[in-house]
């Protein structure tokens, strides 16, 4: 094993899957690649004309998004410096926009990692089918080994 993909979203079950890829990595001198995916999804031309005509402003949009942005910055920044802490020297943290499942896939496959380490968000079976959930649909789509984290 060489390449780890962990992915985090600053739930408890996201830090118990970066302490457990870490644990991985260590003894195979693995490199760890840290993710974190802000659900972004750009409004249709026609919401946004719909938000104009009710004045509901986009630059309130976009100033969430920011802020989801640098808190998502911040949020890989420390994971990168928990994995250097506990002895990983190749580490890369990275930030991506979209639907999670797609990112975590995307850069599984362009970097062509041996496993994916990812938290469970603790949904019922029942909840996780009917709205889908991004572990289960990186598990069912990877081609790699997926570690599910609770």
């Amino acid at each position: 094993m060489t390449k780890i993909l962990v992915a985090i979203d600053g739930s408890e079950s996201a830090w118990k899957a970066l302490d457990l890829a870490i644990k991985l990595a260590q003894p195979q001198g693995a490199s760890l690649l840290i993710l974190h995916v802000i659900p972004y999804e750009p409004i249709g031309e026609g919401l946004r004309k719909f938000a104009a005509a009710e004045h509901v402003p986009y630059e309130q949009e976009q100033a969430l998004f920011h802020y989801a942005r640098t808190l998502g910055d911040n949020l890989t920044r420390d994971a990168e410096k928990s994995a250097r802490r506990a002895g990983l020297a190749a580490v890369e943290g990275r930030t991506a926009e979209g639907r999670p499942a797609e990112q975590i896939l995307a850069l599984a496959a362009a970097e062509q990692v041996d496993m994916i380490v990812l938290g469970s968000r603790g949904r019922s079976d029942a909840k996780a089918l009917f709205l889908g959930s991004v572990s289960h649909k990186v598990a069912n789509q990877a081609g790699c080994t997926c570690v599910t984290v609770k």
